[in-house]
C-alpha cells in the first residue's frame, strides 16, 4: 500500500462494545449488567456522581480491573481474558503518574523504551516520535525539564503525550482535569477536543462536571448507583432526559406533581403544555428547569409565591420564589424584568419533562 492510500487514524479506530458487565466489591455492587457501546473514533463521556461506578467500567474496559461477569469487545475481538498490557489502551491518569526523576522527553518514550527488543522501535525513531507528541501538545522546548517544572496543565499534557506514545487503539482518560483549578480546566477542554480531532482515536474519558462532559463529548454516559441511566448526545440528554435523575443531575430542576388526563397535563388543576399520551391517566411528576417558569400576575399561573432573592447571572436574573410550604422555586427572567425582594407573585410553567409515578 502507498503512503497516500495508508489508513487514517480514523479509519483505524476501533469501537469498544461493553456486554452485560457487572462487578462486585466486598458484595456491595458497582456496576449492574452494563451494555455499552462507544463507536470508532468516538469521544465518550462516563459521567455520573461519585459512587456511580464510572471509574470501574474505565478501569474494567482498561484490563486494570476484572468484572465479575460480562465481556469487553475492541473491534469486535474479545479482550475480556487479555491482560493490560496487550489491550493496546492509553490511559491517563487524573495526577498524571509522570516519573518525577526522569525528563520530559523520557516520560513521553517510556513506554517505548521498554517494550521488547523485538517490537521496540529504533532510537532515532523514538527520539522523533517524541518531538512529534510535543509538538502535538504545544510542549516543544520542553522536553530537557522534569515534571516538577511544570504547570499542573503542562504535566497532564505531558501524561497524554505519553499515552499516545505506543499508539494505542483506544485512549481512557480518568478525571483527566481533576486536579486543575477551573480557569485551566476550562482552557483544556478546548485543546483535548482538538488532539481528539487530530488524532481520531475512539475515546473514553471519566468525569462528574457535567459542563465538561457536555462541552467535550460526541455522547455521554449517564451512571448512577451502577446503572447506565441514559446514553446519548449532549442535547439528547438534556432536552429528552430518559429518567427524573438525569433531568435533576444535569441542572437545578422543580418538581411539581401533575395529574394527566386524556392526553393533557394538569398542575393545581390548571393545563400545562407539556405532551402526554392521549390513553394516559393518573398521577405524574413534572420536572421544570428555571427557565420553563416564568412571573405572572397572581391568580393566573400555577402557583403563588414571594420573591426571596434576586442575583443576576451573565445576562439574566435568577430569582428565588419561596412557597407556603416551605419549597423554593428558582426562576430565570430577562435583565429588565423589573421584580423586588418580598413581592409576591404567580408563577406559570412554560415547559417541562413529565415521568409517571408508577
Amino acid at each position: 500500500m502507498s503512503p497516500a492510500a495508508r489508513p487514517t487514524e480514523q479509519e483505524r479506530a476501533v469501537d469498544i462494545h461493553v456486554a452485560g458487565v457487572t462487578k462486585e466489591f466486598g458484595g456491595a455492587a458497582a456496576l449492574h449488567d452494563i451494555d455499552l457501546t462507544v463507536r470508532p473514533g468516538e469521544l465518550l463521556a462516563l459521567l455520573g456522581p461519585s459512587g456511580s461506578g464510572k471509574t470501574t467500567l474505565l478501569r474494567i474496559i482498561a484490563g486494570l480491573v476484572e468484572a465479575d461477569r460480562g465481556h469487553v469487545f475492541f473491534g469486535g475481538l474479545d479482550a475480556t481474558s487479555l491482560p493490560v498490557q496487550k489491550r493496546q489502551v492509553g490511559f491517563v491518569f487524573q495526577h498524571y503518574a509522570l516519573f518525577r526523576h526522569m525528563r520530559v522527553a523520557d516520560n513521553i518514550a517510556y513506554g517505548l523504551q521498554v517494550r521488547e527488543r523485538a517490537n521496540r522501535p529504533p532510537k532515532a525513531e523514538i527520539r522523533r516520535r517524541t518531538a512529534e507528541l510535543l509538538d502535538l501538545v504545544q510542549l516543544s522546548g520542553y522536553e530537557s525539564r522534569f515534571p516538577a517544572q511544570l504547570s499542573g496543565g503542562q504535566r497532564q499534557r505531558v501524561a497524554l503525550a505519553r499515552a499516545l506514545a505506543v499508539e494505542p487503539r483506544v485512549l481512557l482518560l480518568d478525571e483527566p482535569f481533576g486536579a486543575l483549578d477551573a480557569k485551566v480546566r476550562k482552557d483544556l477542554r478546548a485543546w483535548l477536543r482538538d488532539i481528539h480531532e487530530r488524532t481520531g482515536k475512539t475515546t473514553v474519558f471519566v468525569t462528574h462536571d457535567q459542563d465538561e462532559a457536555l462541552e467535550l463529548a460526541d455522547r455521554v454516559a449517564i451512571l448512577n448507583q451502577g446503572h447506565l441511566e441514559q446514553v446519548g448526545s449532549p442535547d439528547d440528554v438534556q432536552d429528552h432526559p430518559a429518567t427524573p435523575f438525569v433531568m435533576t443531575f444535569l441542572g437545578q430542576a422543580a418538581r411539581f406533581s401533575a395529574d394527566i388526563r386524556d392526553g393533557r397535563v394538569l398542575v393545581n388543576g390548571k393545563p400545562v403544555p407539556v405532551a402526554a399520551q392521549r390513553s394516559t391517566i393518573g398521577r405524574a411528576s413534572l420536572y421544570c428547569r428555571p427557565w420553563h417558569l416564568t412571573p405572572t400576575a397572581i391568580g393566573q399561573g400555577h402557583y403563588t409565591g414571594t420573591i426571596s432573592g434576586i442575583r443576576r447571572l451573565g445576562s439574566i436574573r435568577r430569582i428565588e420564589v419561596s412557597q407556603a410550604n416551605g419549597t423554593t422555586l428558582e426562576v430565570e427572567v430577562p435583565l429588565r424584568t423589573s421584580l423586588r425582594l418580598g413581592e409576591e407573585i404567580g408563577l406559570e410553567i412554560l415547559d417541562g419533562v413529565i415521568f409517571r409515578d408508577d
